[in-house]
């Protein structure tokens, strides 16, 4: 078994352990108090259910990173960008990129006067 694997393992009982006992200390839930001790001791005494602990736990992460991005951006989107553009579109009446298309034509005049200069560096 490779040192590394083995060590990162430890590190996350250590860790899911440790975050049990927190939760304890916030609620003063008894059973979080004997998640943390029971999960503490298992990968203390036995590295097969301290590889098998990690595996899961790391299982886990990956399911919790496929739902709660897509939770958090809903929330942002909701919340925030949609009222945004509702107050736009409610106080705006200009027609920036010319959807309503009603003129005739979508060329804009520029009337300024262009120096050697402007077309040097047009990026």
């Amino acid at each position: 078994m490779d040192n590394k694997k083995k060590n990162n393992a430890t590190k996350t009982v250590l860790v899911i352990s440790t975050g049990f006992v927190i939760v304890y200390f916030a609620t003063q839930w008894q059973w979080a108090l004997i998640v943390s001790a029971v999960i503490g001791l298992l990968g203390i005494f036995s590295n097969y259910l301290c590889q098998k602990i990690d595996f899961l736990w790391l299982k886990f992460a990956w399911l919790l990173g496929l739902i709660i991005p897509n939770i958090l951006l809903g929330i942002v989107f909701y919340f925030f960008l949609f009222p945004v553009s509702l107050l736009s579109k409610l106080f705006e009446n200009k027609d920036p990129l010319h959807l309503k298309n009603t003129d005739k034509s979508v060329f804009i005049n520029v009337e300024r006067d262009f120096e050697k200069s402007s077309f040097e560096k047009a990026w």
